[in-house]
């Protein structure tokens, strides 16, 4: 009887997927359901996901406990006929799934940093961009704040992941103002790089690239100094802090917005081997807990995250 169930649940683990799966075991069939629950969730295929938990809800029921329970277990005390059943309803609903709009969804991350390193400017790294948008994919955050947009290499990563969770904005906070970008000292060199760049243009390519790839629901620029606009938020979820590098700005951004971040939120700082950024990051060391760290060319430390306690 079991085989009958398994032999469902292979057929449409495999549609799902697109792979050969064969599953032989009570265990490798929770294994399954879950793979595929965490599959559709992820790519938002929200009338799959509520039947197989139906499903998955009365089957845990029938065996005396919880679905997360059920999702972790190796084996299961229920009556054959009703675990054969229920894999094979399950299999029915991952054979509907119409599996284009999930390679489509799957792919609008990747595709959003191919096309933003070719037709943006910044210094954001695929790595970088990876790394953010997989936090967001796992953490599944409301609002999202980036201090320091530019030319928005990694805003749109960013709201791609969001775009493919279904839910989420991201703020971006850019002047695109020479007189905003060295009011405070960094370096002579830095400075005056800031005081040439053409800040239009870099301005009508943020714009015009969140209209060509569709992500204009996920974004909405703030256009003014990051000192200015902290009131608007009460609580943030995701943090990027990759604004004016200045001692006295990366600190003020910490301050202003790292702190109304929630418990358990992500925070995420650039350019940490900058001396000038050094005390900033130190604050954020204060009260947070570094998850990871990602290094520049040089092999030197230079982009943290961070979980906020």
């Amino acid at each position: 009887m079991f085989e009958r169930g398994f032999e469902a649940l292979s057929a449409g683990a495999t549609h799902l997927h697109r792979k050969s799966i064969i599953v032989a075991s009570e265990k490798e069939a929770l294994v399954t359901i879950k793979n595929a629950l965490d599959l559709l969730e992820r790519n938002v295929v929200t009338p799959a996901v509520d039947e197989v938990r139906k499903h998955c809800s009365y089957l845990a029921e029938k065996a005396g406990l919880s679905l997360s329970d059920l999702l972790e277990a190796d084996t299961l005390e229920v009556h054959p006929q009703i675990f054969a059943d229920t894999l094979h309803n399950i299999s029915v609903e991952l054979n509907s799934v119409e599996l284009h709009s999930i390679d489509e969804q799957k792919d609008i991350v990747e595709r959003t940093i191919e096309a933003s390193g070719a037709e943006l400017e910044g210094w954001c790294t695929p790595e970088k961009a990876h790394t953010m948008a997989e936090h967001i994919r796992r953490e599944k955050p409301g609002i999202c704040v980036e201090i320091g947009v530019y030319g928005g290499r990694s805003l749109f990563p960013c709201a791609a992941a969001l775009k493919e969770n279904g839910h989420g904005k991201i703020y971006g906070i850019e002047s695109w103002s020479a007189e905003t970008a060295v009011e405070n000292a960094t370096s002579a060199v830095n400075d005056a790089w800031w005081a040439s760049v053409d800040f239009p243009r870099i301005k009508k390519g943020v714009y015009t690239f969140a209209a060509r790839h569709d992500l204009t629901s996920q974004v909405c620029i703030i256009e003014a100094s990051s000192t200015k606009v902290s009131h608007l938020f009460d609580t943030i979820d995701f943090l990027h802090i990759d604004g004016s590098h200045s001692i006295i700005n990366a600190a003020t951004d910490v301050i202003q917005y790292a702190t109304k971040v929630c418990s358990g939120g992500i925070i995420v700082m650039d350019d940490i081997e900058w001396p000038s950024t050094a005390p900033a990051y130190q604050i954020l060391l204060s009260f947070c807990d570094l998850l990871q760290v990602l290094k520049n060319d040089q092999g030197i430390p230079s982009v943290a995250f961070l979980r906020k306690r």
